[in-house]
């Protein structure tokens, strides 16, 4: 705290000096006879100082509200214009206010009342006097100001390249995740016993794990896809579920198609679904119940706990691919809720797609 007043003082002064500089060479430049020193010491150098530490101030209030104002560090150019144009008037301000007060138009006298003294004052001033301290200004705030803003910009650009970096490795490892090698092989020996025992409910299985596996190729390069969609192939997995399990698993799905509306990361709700069934017991003595809602812009996946003794080695590693791929793409948190009998994950649905 102490640091930051500091420098903020310190930068204060210097900017203040470099103003009272120019004005001691203006002045050495119209007066070649007086001294250097004479100037430096002459009455309006104070009023140069004065200049640069109110101007100062002012521009590093103006500054805050306009990162406030613009929070996102790609707004440079937004943040320079705003910056700038207030910048301008903020000069003309203070200068005035700067200007009256040494010209003694808020003293009052027994000669002058107060709109005498400020007709004078207005008459003394010139247009050109102020453009050349909105200049001076404008030179200083940019090396102070400007710098930062170009700064950050520059951090949102190598940022932006990292997240880029970051949602290719997460698609890749998300890939990777999606169709568990055993999903594949429990699948095709579900199918081949079906085959045998019902050909009817083979055909549907095999028409559902095409499903699936199309989805996958058509989705798998996409950052989000509609809700309508994933719900679609999370169906047709979910089918192949009831076809697998029967009566292990109950099956809850709670979403009114007037609920479809929103966007979400392809393959997740598979992802989610697919974690349950791999981390819990499914049996027809302990069935693992699966509920599946919307609720506040979140899609929901609860399933009662029931956790296998062995797990494989990757767990976890599904959920935290899920939860970085949509910290790349929005602000919303993933949910995620457990407890001694339940576990819970709460999917953001986006409401729309921006560039």
């Amino acid at each position: 705290m102490k640091k930051a007043l500091f420098k903020t003082i310190l930068q204060a002064l210097l900017a203040s000096l470099v103003i009272t500089i120019y004005f001691v060479i203006v002045a050495k430049l119209d007066h070649k006879d007086i001294p250097w020193l004479s100037i430096i010491l002459h009455p309006n150098m104070v009023r140069g100082l004065s200049y640069g530490f109110f101007l100062f101030l002012g521009h590093g209030y103006l500054s805050k509200w306009v990162g406030t104002k613009y929070p996102a560090s790609k707004d440079f150019w937004k943040k320079m214009i705003v910056f700038y144009s207030i910048s301008f008037l903020l000069t003309i301000l203070v200068v005035f206010i700067v200007n009256a007060f040494f010209s003694g138009l808020f003293i009052s006298t027994d000669t002058q009342n107060f709109s005498q003294r400020f007709y004078h004052f207005i008459h003394q001033q010139r247009v050109a006097y102020y453009f050349q301290i909105a200049i001076i200004s404008w030179f200083i705030s940019m090396l102070f100001f400007g710098f930062y803003f170009y700064k950050r910009f520059k951090d949102y650009q190598i940022k932006e390249s990292e997240q880029e970096k970051q949602q290719i490795s997460a698609q890749f490892e998300s890939l990777k995740n999606q169709l568990d090698p055993h999903f594949l092989f429990n699948s095709l020996n579900v199918l081949n016993g079906l085959i045998e025992e019902d050909p009817k409910k083979a055909s549907l299985f095999t028409t559902d794990l095409s499903k699936i596996y199309r989805y996958v190729l058509e989705h798998k390069d996409k950052s989000l896809v509609t809700l309508q969609e994933e719900l679609a192939f999370s169906n047709a997995y979910l089918n192949l579920l009831s076809l697998r399990f029967e009566a292990g698993i109950q099956i809850d799905l709670q979403i009114n198609p007037d609920e479809n509306n929103g966007f979400i990361l392809p393959l997740s709700l598979q992802l989610l679904i697919e974690n349950v069934i791999k981390h819990n017991i499914i049996s027809i003595k302990k069935p693992l119940f699966l509920k599946i809602y919307r609720k506040n812009n979140y899609l929901y996946v609860e399933n009662n706990l029931q956790k296998k003794k062995v797990l494989y080695g990757n767990s976890g590693i599904g959920l935290k691919n899920i939860q970085k791929r949509y910290a790349i793409l929005s602000d919303l948190p993933v949910h995620v809720l457990e407890s001694d009998i339940l576990f819970s994950v709460g999917l953001p649905i986006i409401n729309e797609i921006t560039n």
